[in-house]
Formats: C-alpha cells, sequence, structure tokens
C-alpha cells in the first residue's frame, strides 16, 4: 500500500514504458516535470537522456534533466523493471520527484551557515577585543589616580639628587650612588607613563607605514645583549636566529612597535633557564602582518597562559613586574590587532603579534 501510494502521490511523475521504451501510462506529474504534453507523452518514445539506466536493475539516483518546455532540472529518478508471469522484463516503470527547489533551499541553508559562522567568529573576536579593552581600561583608571602623586614624590628625589650632584662636586663614590638613584627615578617615570596610556584611544594621527621586519633588524643590533643578560641565569646561553620575510608592513608607532618587541624578547629570555634557542619571525598573510617570537624555554601551564596579560601577574616573584606583556597587548589593541600565545609546559613558548597589513600597490 505504501509503494503504491508513492507512485500515486500528486508530487511524483510516474511513467510505465513498455519493453520498447515507450510511454503506455503517465500522470499529470510526470508531464510537469519532462514540460511535455499528456497526450504528447503517452505512446512517446522516453526521452534519449534518459535511456541510459540498466533494465537488470532497480535505480535510484538524483540527475539533471533538460526539461523540453526549456530550462533545467533536478530530479530523484526511480527506475525499476516491471516482470510478467514468465519472469520475463515487459517494460519499466519510471518515478520522477522534482527537487530542484529542495537542492536550492539547501545551497541557500548551507550559505547561510557559513556566513552565520563567519559572524559567530567576529562576535567572539570583537567580545575578546571588549574584555581586553575594558581590562586595560580599568587599569588605566587605576593608574591615573596615583600616577599624579607617584610623580610629585620622583620630581622631589630627582631634584634632591641633582642637588647633592652639585653640593658634593668631585666625590667619585657619591656621585655613582646619585646617578643610581637618578636612573631608577627615572625608570620609575617611565614606568608610570607607560601605566598611564594603558586604556587610552590610541592616536592615530602620529601613524606611519611601518616595516616589522626592520624594527626587528634594529632591535636585535641594539639591545640583544642587555636581554641575553637579563636571563633566568646569569650565564644563559642564548642564541637568537631570524627568518625575516620582506614588506611586512603596518600603519603604527614604530616606538611601541619597538617596546612590544623588546617585552616578548625579554620574556622569551627570561624562560631560559641554562641554555635555549630563541626564533624571531615576520611572515605576510592576506590580510594580516605576524611578528613572531619563538622559545625552546620552560613554556608555561594552561593556568599561566591565560593572565598572561593581567597588570602585575608575574611568575618571577620580586623579580618581575608583571606588566610587559600588559604593554604587548596594549600595543596591539591600539594598533587594531591582537596577540597569540602557544605554550606547554617544557616545550617553549610561541608569541604572534598580528597587526592588520598596509600594503602599497
Amino acid at each position: 500500500m505504501a509503494a503504491l501510494q508513492d507512485i500515486t502521490s500528486p508530487e511524483r511523475g510516474v511513467l510505465l514504458l513498455d519493453r520498447n521504451h515507450r510511454i503506455t501510462h503517465a500522470n499529470r506529474r510526470a508531464s510537469e516535470v519532462l514540460g511535455i504534453a499528456l497526450a504528447d507523452l503517452i505512446g512517446a518514445q522516453l526521452p534519449s537522456t534518459i535511456l541510459h539506466r540498466p533494465d537488470s536493475a532497480d535505480d535510484v539516483v538524483e540527475e539533471v534533466l533538460d526539461s523540453l518546455c526549456g530550462g533545467t532540472i533536478l530530479v530523484h529518478r526511480y527506475s525499476a523493471p516491471i516482470y510478467s508471469c514468465a519472469g520475463q522484463a515487459d517494460g519499466r516503470v519510471e518515478i520522477y520527484s522534482d527537487i530542484t527547489a529542495r537542492r536550492e533551499l539547501e545551497r541557500e541553508i548551507l550559505d547561510r551557515n557559513e556566513k552565520l559562522a563567519e559572524l559567530n567568529k567576529l562576535l567572539e573576536e570583537a567580545q575578546e577585543q571588549l574584555i581586553h579593552s575594558e581590562r586595560l581600561r580599568t587599569l588605566g583608571e587605576m593608574a591615573a589616580g596615583v600616577a599624579h602623586d607617584i610623580n610629585n614624590v620622583l620630581g622631589i628625589i630627582l631634584g634632591n639628587a641633582q642637588l647633592a650632584r652639585r653640593k658634593l662636586g668631585d666625590n667619585t663614590d657619591a656621585m655613582r650612588s646619585i646617578d643610581a638613584i637618578e636612573l631608577a627615578a627615572r625608570d620609575a617615570a617611565e614606568t608610570v607613563r607607560r601605566l598611564r596610556e594603558i586604556g587610552k584611544p590610541p592616536d592615530v594621527s602620529s601613524y606611519q607605514v611601518v616595516d616589522l621586519s626592520e624594527i626587528v633588524e634594529d632591535m636585535l643590533k641594539s639591545a640583544l645583549p642587555a636581554w641575553r643578560e637579563s636571563g633566568s641565569h646569569a650565564g644563559a646561553q642564548v642564541s637568537v636566529e631570524t627568518k625575516l620575510s620582506p614588506d611586512c608592513r603596518v600603519l603604527g608607532n614604530a616606538s611601541e612597535l619597538r617596546e612590544a618587541l623588546a617585552n616578548m624578547l625579554l620574556n622569551a629570555v627570561q624562560a631560559m633557564e641554562t641554555s635555549g634557542d630563541i626564533e624571531v619571525r615576520t611572515s605576510r598573510g592576506e590580510r594580516y602582518v605576524d611578528l613572531i617570537v619563538a622559545d625552546t624555554g620552560i613554556g608555561m601551564s594552561e593556568e599561566t597562559r591565560q593572565r598572561l596579560f593581567d597588570p602585575f601577574f608575574t611568575t618571577r616573584g620580586a623579580e618581575g613586574t608583571g606588566l610587559g606583556m600588559s604593554m604587548v597587548d596594549a600595543i596591539a589593541i591600539r594598533h587594531q590587532g591582537k596577540v597569540l600565545v602557544e605554550s606547554e609546559k617544557g616545550k617553549g613558548t610561541t608569541i604572534t603579534l598580528r597587526l592588520p597589513g598596509a600594503y602599497v600597490t
């Protein structure tokens, strides 16, 4: 009964054929699917475009038919032989379902799902960016509240150090101590300045086209010896290699980008216990430029990785300030970019600063 209902369904076109493939019976849906008047179907030869199926077996397929009334349709086609009581194949039954609209709807659904997936990805990135921005804004507000008082204290320290310098004259030992005081006070003032910049909107008016590969070359020439001295052990042997790609240009502040690279390199050097390798790479993609610092250091746990950008978070105790990677994160956000971190305990760390490319065509 179910098979009969399927054959007589108004949604399906049904043809009965004799052994010469001439149509003996047809319903109106078959006429609509094939685009041939019902009166013209009876006694007609089955169109040659669908005569390639074997007579010896049932066959269910999807295929494209060129309708005689114009246009192309996609049909679900069932074809099976009809046997006489003597077991001979006397003809065939052909059942057609027009699934053109259904397939178009499926394609449309797939396209929409892909677009939704892209929108979800953009939403996740926007949420992540918002969390970073809110965290940095909160830190900036906190820093601004204490920066004025700290700067006043540092001003007093520097003023008295300079006054003592004038009074002591040629006392070399005392001068060395005063120099150390002044240097520490100026470093503290620079730290305060950096804190006050966290959470502020970027001043893009001063941005220029900068090549990240050139920044890497300049930084390694001028500052590598100092970074090596800051390793976890004074005698740590650190090897640095570079793989720099051409035309890795971004729109940004060269000074801030140098500062970001310095903190990334310092983080890598401090991850070395006795010896290790650091690789600095730049690469250009279709939309982004990557600045990558990979080390073979001690790596970090997942908990540490998740907190890497938290201000004042450090695993180095009193030796660390916990501000280095926060500054990298802040600089990335001001440049409309982001920082990616891959790390595993005992297997090193890879930090990627990804910024929008500024290609000149």
